[in-house]
């Protein structure tokens, strides 16, 4: 796979769309002013100064030649619209991710209130049933206390 290499910001030109309205002078001293910077006998002590040079002088001979300069600068903007796509998707994507978050903070909220309410309903349901069970234990109590002779007579009424 090819690395991109953009020629105008090898120069130290502006990028994309300004890049491309640069003129032929404009070009030519920037390749001037960093040539004198990278050339490599000003700049011994650093290792890549052939290569940097070297990569200044192809970027400097494609952006001089008015086909390859046309050729790339097409390149350039096909690239910086596919880009503008891809923002636009991520972009449309956080949107997406943002609703879908809202929407599951949304429901979980629901949730904790409908659990909230089924515990107050058991909450009342256990309150109801411990009342219940008071009150039998009440007439249970009742129940004992009462001589043989009133239990049997309530047994007879429960009977019939």
């Amino acid at each position: 796979m090819e690395v991109f290499v953009d020629h105008y910001i090898v120069l130290g030109l502006p990028s994309g769309e300004e890049g491309i309205k640069t003129s032929e002078k404009e070009i030519t001293k920037a390749y001037r002013s960093k040539a004198l910077k990278l050339h490599p006998d000003k700049s011994r002590d650093n290792p890549d100064a052939v290569k940097d040079f070297q990569r200044l002088q192809s970027s400097y001979e494609i952006l001089k030649d008015e086909n390859s300069r046309r050729d790339f600068d097409a390149d350039l903007l096909i690239r910086i619209r596919k880009q503008k796509v891809k923002e636009n998707r991520r972009r449309k994507m956080s949107e997406r991710e943002e609703r879908s978050y809202r929407t599951t903070m949304a429901r979980v909220e629901e949730i904790k209130i409908m659990n909230m309410m089924h515990e107050r309903e058991r909450e009342e349901i256990d309150r109801v049933r411990m009342m219940s069970a008071m009150e039998e234990s009440k007439r249970m109590r009742r129940w004992y206390v009462l001589d043989d002779k009133t239990r049997a007579r309530l047994m007879n009424n429960l009977m019939r």
